[in-house]
């Protein structure tokens, strides 16, 4: 079954609180076409007097007048119609932007690891600008194109209703035959904001890439993904060219030729004598004017088809359902254990559970490890825990209250995570381990010494206020990853998780960490996900995960006297590094 598109309505339910200034602008630019009509009316009534034998410079020079006069005031009125649609247009662009990304950010956080940045980027910049330039020009063309035609229609009825339906005529044929021709156009519009999602995801991907692409001597044409993106994007583009080029040369030499209808009709009717000389000129000079509106019409139908397809993807992410936010609430200066009691979890409805049946009791206050081999379900469970998805089954409780019951902001105010992979801000180092806290600097510095990081930072020119990204230094992976541990340390959340937090630091620096976290993560229930299993071993638990579930639990004494899953582990892993230290 096709999917109903998003009309046109949907674009002024965006622009609540601007149809005001809206409407005055359509208004001014009807107000506007109108005064482009007086120039015709002044030739008309020159014209009138010359065939009387009436000329007058008195007369002459007052319809000479008032044509500049109409044509100073229809530059005015249209300058404040756009500054109108204008003003409304970007307040609703920058509105719609500030909705869609308070909305998303109230997703579980699964969301952004779905889809790719160039597909948000796509709906929150390409799609929204498309709402923007409809506001700012299509509005006032189409108010211009609907009510000026129909007030000049009923004008020429009054005046003579046969020459008013015979220009009907070149108006059906110029607007008729080009909208049938273009009935698939939708189609092709949304398939293009797909392909523009895939380019925009491609190139991010190209660009990131790009130091494996020099590497391995690659350019763009042999980057596969980013070639049949941009193939499909301009095959699509061309289509869409060929498909709109006969409709609009259709509508363009019909309209344009409209006096081939009404010249010799109205010739016909003048050597009756039943059209006046002075009206039959009007018709003629009408016949110039009249149908310009109508092929801005067919312009703005095609336009409309176009924003079609950006309108669905806003409208699609803004049904999408929040996450659920509970009503309780937990003090953050608290100490509280974790329950997994029978969470089974999978990606996609029917697909393979990536956890089963997970039961599991963390007791507050301890340092807990999860290990296992990779898609084993260590990440996926303490992303559960931070609510990046929901469980499909069972229950995960902090303090015994279920997560699902706590209010979100309270749940991210408990818990702190340091991934492998590192996000920074290009701002200040010092807006950077501060982020989302109200910190002094004193307190950054007391993070940013837990964390090792310091000494780095103040040996710098500018130290705290040194800028890092495009236009500051540049970080290695193991500062990166100290700077996230500073921001765990300053948060000071009773919950904190460690994903390979010291993956990327060298030998020296991963023991003072180390040490650090020791001390600073007292009273703190800790969960420490670890390839390196020499860093887990004081650990109060370790867990071990296999298959989507938990193999086995205990300290590492018992769980290597045990033998199982985890003996094997490290028994491996022990022969690799002897190995590696004989190297």
């Amino acid at each position: 079954m096709e999917q109903k598109r998003t009309g046109l309505s949907y674009v002024f339910t965006l622009a609540r609180g601007e149809r005001g200034k809206l409407g005055v602008g359509m208004l001014l630019a009807v107000l506007c076409s109108a005064l482009s009509l007086i120039p015709y009316l002044v030739v008309y009534q020159i014209l009138l007097l010359i065939i009387q034998n009436e000329v007058m410079f008195g007369a002459m020079a007052m319809w000479a007048c008032i044509g500049i006069a109409a044509a100073i005031g229809q530059a005015i009125l249209m300058s404040f119609a756009g500054i109108c649609s204008h003003v409304a247009a970007f307040n609703t662009m920058h509105k719609i932007k500030v909705k869609v990304l308070e909305h998303i950010s109230r997703f579980n956080l699964g969301f952004f690891q779905e889809r790719s940045p160039g597909q948000i980027k796509t709906t929150l910049f390409d799609d929204v600008d498309r709402v923007e330039q409809f506001l700012a020009h299509s509005t006032l063309e189409l108010a211009q194109a609907i009510v000026v035609p129909l007030m000049m229609f009923i004008f020429m009825l009054r005046l003579h209703w046969v020459m008013a339906l015979v220009m009907l005529i070149p108006m059906i044929l110029g607007i008729a035959v080009p909208m049938m021709m273009v009935k698939n156009y939708p189609d092709m519009s949304a398939e293009l904001a797909e392909d523009t999602e895939k380019l925009n995801a491609s190139a991010n991907e190209f660009i990131t890439a790009m130091p494996v692409i020099k590497m391995y001597h690659l350019t763009a044409e042999k980057f596969e993904q980013y070639r049949n993106a941009l193939h499909l994007y301009t095959t699509c583009w061309k289509k869409m060219c060929v498909s709109s080029c006969n409709p609009l040369s259709i509508a363009l030499v019909v309209l344009d030729s409209a006096i081939l209808f009404t010249l010799p009709f109205g010739g016909w009717l003048y050597l009756k004598g039943s059209l006046p000389v002075a009206s039959y000129l009007l018709f003629i000079l009408l016949t110039m004017c009249f149908f310009t509106s109508f092929l801005n019409l067919v312009t703005i139908v095609m336009q409309s088809m176009e924003l079609g397809s950006g309108l669905d993807n806003i409208k699609k992410i803004m049904d999408m359902d929040e996450m659920k936010s509970g009503s309780k609430t937990l003090k953050k200066d608290g100490c509280y254990g974790i329950d997994f009691e029978d969470v089974t979890f999978n990606y996609t409805s029917g697909g393979k559970d990536a956890l089963t049946s997970v039961n599991l009791h963390l007791e507050p206050g301890t340092v807990n490890a999860f290990v296992g081999p990779s898609g084993a379900g260590k990440t996926t469970a303490v992303q559960l825990l931070g609510r990046y998805w929901d469980t499909t089954g069972g229950t995960i409780k902090i303090g015994g209250v279920p997560i699902t019951d706590l209010k979100t902001e309270n749940l991210m105010d408990l818990t702190a995570f340091v991934f492998q992979d590192v996000f920074l801000l290009e701002d200040t180092l010092l807006e950077n381990i501060r982020m989302g806290t109200n910190a002094s600097e004193e307190e950054v510095r007391q993070a940013a010494r837990a964390a090792q990081i310091d000494d780095f930072i103040m040996g710098l020119p500018k130290g705290y206020q040194t800028r890092i990204g495009d236009e500051g230094v540049k970080l290695s992976g193991g500062q990166q990853q100290r700077i996230s541990i500073a921001r765990a340390i300053l948060k000071d959340a009773p919950i904190v998780v460690f994903d390979e937090a010291t993956s990327y630091s060298d030998i020296e620096n991963e023991h003072k960490i180390q040490l650090a976290l020791q001390n600073l993560l007292k009273g703190k229930t800790t969960i420490m996900i670890a390839h390196r299993l020499h860093t887990i071993r004081d650990a109060d638990k370790i867990v071990v995960f296999q298959d989507g579930t938990v193999a086995e639990q205990g300290t590492h004494q018992e769980l290597v006297k045990k033998g199982g899953v985890y003996g094997r582990m490290w028994e491996i892993y022990t022969q690799a590094t002897i190995g590696k230290e004989a190297v």
